[in-house]
């Protein structure tokens, strides 16, 4: 750690002392009881309908594989995500690190050529100043040891529409508001395994997946730090 990152840590821990977002007790962002006890997804995940366990599927989405940390309706990892999505809450970065080294052995990884990033409209990353998923994407890398590139701007949001959480969660709706919001200008290779922060209907990852697979791609894996409503 350089003396100005030390400096600042220190003049943050004086000024701004951590409480956790979850359960407001000293000491921590998110403390290690919180992180204990979020909802984890030990079971499969559907990759056509993101339905878990045994069901009937009637699904349409274009993924290979889907996997997910927690389910988003779970509070202390819904608080977490939030703070930093809408509040731009970047001390928390370092506990998500934490909570995706600690629960890393939920994932299996498949062989992949590249990790992308959802991209966020122009607008949208001037307004929130950084892009969530391009942080999971950043920590999961270099938690995971997953010695692929990050191709962060391989895949572009060209068009800025209505933020998918202002509507309800209907796909077909969401489906409709992010069509034709995604291009890739540069050739796509065959195994990407796309991050989000959050993956609710799939209507919106599941449009990059299909211009992914569209300009090169045979397969598209989905990896999210909360899947659900």
């Amino acid at each position: 750690m350089t003396m100005k990152n030390y400096l600042k840590d220190l003049l943050a821990d004086i000024f701004f002392p951590a409480f956790c977002i979850s359960c407001n007790i000293p000491g921590e962002w998110w403390c290690v009881d919180c992180r204990s006890k979020v909802h984890k997804v030990n079971e499969k995940i559907c990759s056509k309908c993101l339905k878990v366990g045994e069901h009937e599927c009637e699904g349409v989405l274009p993924f290979a594989c889907v996997q997910a940390f927690g389910f988003y309706h779970d509070p202390n990892l819904r608080s977490v995500i939030t703070n930093i999505k809408f509040k731009g809450a970047y001390a928390l970065e370092g506990v998500v690190k934490e909570f995706i080294k600690e629960n890393r052995r939920l994932l299996q990884f498949r062989n992949v050529d590249c990790l992308v990033p959802l991209p966020l409209s122009e607008k949208r990353l001037k307004d929130r100043g950084f892009n969530q998923a391009l942080i999971v994407a950043e920590v999961l890398k270099q938690v995971c040891c997953i010695d692929k590139p990050l191709r962060k701007n391989l895949l572009k949001r060209v068009l800025h529409s209505e933020p998918q959480s202002s509507l309800s969660n209907d796909y077909k709706l969401r489906s409709c508001n992010i069509l034709d919001s995604f291009y890739c200008d540069s050739e796509v290779p065959e195994r990407v395994l796309l991050v989000d922060d959050v993956v609710t209907t799939g209507a919106t990852a599941g449009e990059a997946a299909r211009v992914l697979l569209k300009n090169g791609a045979k397969e598209v894996h989905l990896i999210c730090l909360a899947i659900g409503a």
